[in-house]
């Protein structure tokens, strides 16, 4: 599963931090050009759509020092505080006494650590693959989850097909369809974001593995 979106509350922290980096060196766009080319990317992917749509020209160093001031932003922003989703608790305690959890984020592993520390949920995943792990790779790609994927293989045997994926964005959702998991959408994703997976949930409160199957289309296919 995403940690953004789907277990912590991240949304207005990566924009705001994103349009800051951006405009320190005076290029703008809207929240709703935001939300349309960058929410659900890895923070260099998002500074490079995000220059795109704005129709500006920079380097490779330019990207890196915009992407750099986004994360040390939203770093500052999580220092005042971590907000749990809508039943993330509540789902999550649920779902680690009966499954195996993985963690698939495209945020980087300095940033991931702190948070989970913040929300206390470090010890429920089993893996966690972060931005850094497939730094050629990033999502949509679906690299992070075949990676996953593999890493709980260590263990005992799984299938693509046996693991639902938890995301909260196109490009996340994009990711874990190819690398052939079956997806459900958490959270506020707009209907025409969330097309691409293969079911819809609100929230993970009162979450089951029962319940993520059928949202997830168990049986179909």
């Amino acid at each position: 599963m995403e940690l953004e979106g789907v277990i912590v509350e991240t949304y207005e922290a990566r924009r705001t931090a994103l349009l800051r980096a951006l405009a320190d060196d005076g290029i703008s766009i809207t929240a709703l050009e935001y939300d349309d080319v960058a929410h659900g990317l890895p923070v260099r992917g998002a500074v490079r759509a995000a220059i795109g749509v704005a129709e500006e020209h920079m380097d490779d160093t330019g990207l890196e020092l915009v992407a750099l001031r986004a994360e040390r932003y939203f770093a500052d922003a999580m220092t005042a505080g971590v907000t749990l989703t809508d039943g993330a608790r509540e789902g999550l305690t649920a779902l680690h006494a009966v499954a195996r959890l993985g963690l698939v984020t495209r945020a980087a592993r300095r940033e991931v650590e702190p948070v989970l520390e913040a929300a206390d949920a470090g010890f429920i995943f089993e893996c966690i693959v972060t931005a850094d792990d497939v730094p050629d790779h990033p999502k949509p790609d679906p690299a992070s989850y075949l990676s996953a994927v593999g890493r709980l293989e260590r263990r005992r045997a799984i299938s693509p097909r046996e693991a639902i994926a938890l995301e909260d964005a196109r490009a996340g959702i994009r990711s874990a369809r190819g690398a052939g998991l079956r997806c459900v959408a958490v959270g506020s994703v707009p209907a025409f974001r969330a097309l691409d997976a293969d079911g819809y949930l609100p929230t993970l409160r009162g979450a089951t593995l029962e319940s993520l199957s059928a949202a997830g289309g168990e049986g179909r296919g």
